[in-house]
């Protein structure tokens, strides 16, 4: 009996073999779509970078916020500086990215250092490529009332080189960052700082975007 039943699982095989073989003769180049659309579906579809640039150079980091926004948030400059360095290294490992506090400690010596090009940074700081960030918008508040909260960060993103003729610039975008994305909280629900710390880490991750190959799910959080 024992050797009838192996017999019996050894016909069974070669009919499953046979019928996937069939059934990939059949499918064709359809099959090899199939999979293929499978695969894609469960990676994501994969999105080219903007620029490709920073690959492989120096990166000095230089971040921008009007007296407005330093005086309502301080801490803003340094928190955008630290964000997008931390998502930079991470997505770009094989970039060096400067430490950003060399730059803060720049910008706090050197007041006017805003009217100055940013080769003349970027020289400064011997770094092939300076990504510089001008604050847009930067807020934790709803603006329609204070009592709900959402993050909202806007910015203009310059890339500039060092190594070429005239003012440098090679690369430039707009990034805005919201969060929670479906729509402003109300305040006893969370807290700012949870919400502006959610919103620094969209906005890097948008920004690091741009210079990277990512996969998207249709839900704009893939990485």
């Amino acid at each position: 009996m024992y050797s009838d039943f192996n017999k019996y699982r050894y016909q069974e095989r070669i009919r499953s073999a046979a019928l996937l073989a069939l059934l990939v003769l059949t499918l064709g180049a359809g099959g090899c779509q199939f999979l293929g659309l499978a695969a894609e579906n469960a990676m994501g579809v994969a999105v080219k970078p903007q620029y490709r640039g920073l690959e492989k150079q120096s990166v000095a980091i230089v971040v921008y916020e009007d007296a407005s926004t330093m005086f309502t948030y301080p801490q803003a400059q340094q928190e955008v500086s630290a964000f997008v360095a931390a998502s930079l290294k991470k997505h770009l490992p094989k970039a060096h990215i400067l430490d950003y506090h060399l730059v803060l400690n720049y910008q706090n010596a050197n007041p006017n250092w805003d009217v100055l090009p940013m080769k003349t940074l970027g020289r400064h700081f011997g770094v092939a490529r300076v990504v510089y960030i001008e604050l847009l918008n930067y807020t934790v508040h709803s603006q329609h009332t204070t009592y709900v909260l959402q993050g909202d960060i806007q910015a203009h993103v310059v890339v500039y080189n060092m190594k070429i003729p005239g003012h440098g610039e090679v690369f430039h975008t707009t990034i805005n960052a919201k969060w929670p994305k479906s729509g402003p909280l109300p305040g006893y629900n969370t807290d700012a700082n949870t919400v502006r710390m959610n919103t620094l880490q969209r906005f890097s991750t948008l920004l690091a975007r741009c210079f990277y190959t990512w996969h998207d799910r249709e839900n704009g959080y893939a990485n």
